[in-house]
């Protein structure tokens, strides 16, 4: 028989616990998603997304976001500039070892966008070749820790809004890291932890 992929429309949400797990049921089972985990998925995907995609979603942002970098850095701006513009940012130049971003991906928040930033440049200092790929998907899911985290309390339509992208993903099983997203559990594995078969 055909197997059947998953489909989150089947799920019901039913809660969240210790702001950090998303709870949900179907008819025969169980789930326990990792909000953290599963916006890291989300993030990953719609920024390798952005960075493989010729025609880049931007929004410009009304008071830009100010860059200061190293005189090293600096100097290999071309490399690092043009990493980040292929992620959908505008960023150029504003004085020395400054600079100014006037637009970021359309999918970020103002916040999701300054932390990215500054942890992609605070990393690109360990790399040498930023035109290799498996060097940009490694600094990409470096930077993942602009992800919701663990203990950010979310509003139903926050959950809603997680649960809608993260079953848009390609892989919505697990974080950039290999972590779950979520775990299933079934009706009857959670009846043999009762000892009711």
């Amino acid at each position: 028989p055909m197997l059947k992929p998953f489909d989150f429309a089947d799920i019901q949400i039913t809660g969240t616990i210790f702001d950090t797990y998303i709870t949900a049921v179907d008819g025969m089972n169980f789930y326990l998603i990792d909000q953290h985990a599963a916006h890291e998925r989300i993030f990953y995907e719609k920024l390798v997304g952005e960075y493989e995609n010729s025609d880049k979603a931007r929004q410009p942002i009304m008071v830009p976001i100010m860059i200061n970098v190293s005189l090293a850095t600096s100097e290999n701006k071309f490399d690092w500039l043009d990493a980040l513009e292929k992620m959908g940012f505008t960023i150029a130049e504003f004085g020395q070892n400054t600079y100014r971003v006037s637009e970021i991906p359309m999918f970020m928040e103002l916040s999701e966008a300054e932390d990215f930033i500054n942890e992609f440049i605070e990393n690109i200092q360990n790399s040498t070749n930023l035109s290799n790929s498996v060097v940009i998907n490694k600094l990409i899911m470096m930077s993942c820790k602009a992800a919701i985290k663990a203990n950010d309390k979310l509003s139903s339509a926050e959950i809603a809004a997680l649960i809608k992208d993260l079953s848009a993903c390609i892989n919505p099983f697990s974080c950039p890291h290999g972590r779950p997203t979520f775990i299933k559990l079934t009706r009857y594995e959670i009846k043999k932890m009762f000892k009711r078969v």
